[in-house]
């Protein structure tokens, strides 16, 4: 069965770690995940200060997310599931957690750049897109992250 709780700051190097290869299942080289190693890095500090979440199943940490609380809207800076615990409804519990920690603060939505890879798991959530962010990288110049908003009371439907 799975748990969401609170992230504890202790736990920041091994929720790295999970976000690390939760990105690498999407087939970016190790060279692309070594530049993104600042990207997908949570912090004890980052812990401590926004809304951080995690998926446990039976004490193994195999989801988090985390809400950055420095623009408005809100923005999900960070959601990932575990390669060995994709599409068993862990993604969208997070999701679901995040935007209640949102709107409990009075958040109308949240904001979203998004993975091209996830966009359709963003959408199917209730998450609209409203535009692109340049996002090239190397042997794609012209890739881009879609940027999305989900409203409050749209996640998980």
């Amino acid at each position: 069965m799975v748990m969401i709780r609170p992230a504890d700051p202790g736990e920041a190097e091994a929720l790295s770690r999970l976000a690390r290869a939760a990105k690498a299942v999407w087939g970016y080289s190790t060279a692309q995940l070594d530049r993104w190693r600042d990207d997908l890095t949570l912090s004890a500090a980052s812990i401590r200060r926004c809304p951080t979440f995690v998926a446990e199943v039976d004490g193994e940490l195999v989801g988090v997310a985390q809400v950055s609380i420095d623009g408005s809207p809100w923005e999900l800076e960070h959601l990932w599931v575990h390669p060995d615990w994709l599409r068993r409804g862990i993604g969208r519990a997070l999701l679901a957690r995040a935007m209640e920690a949102v709107a409990e603060k009075g958040q109308a939505a949240m904001l979203i750049d998004a993975d091209p890879h996830a966009e359709a798991f963003y959408l199917a959530a209730g998450a609209q897109r409203v535009g692109v962010v340049a996002a090239p990288i190397a042997g794609q110049p012209d890739r881009v992250l879609p940027r999305l908003l989900l409203a409050a009371g749209g996640a998980g439907a």
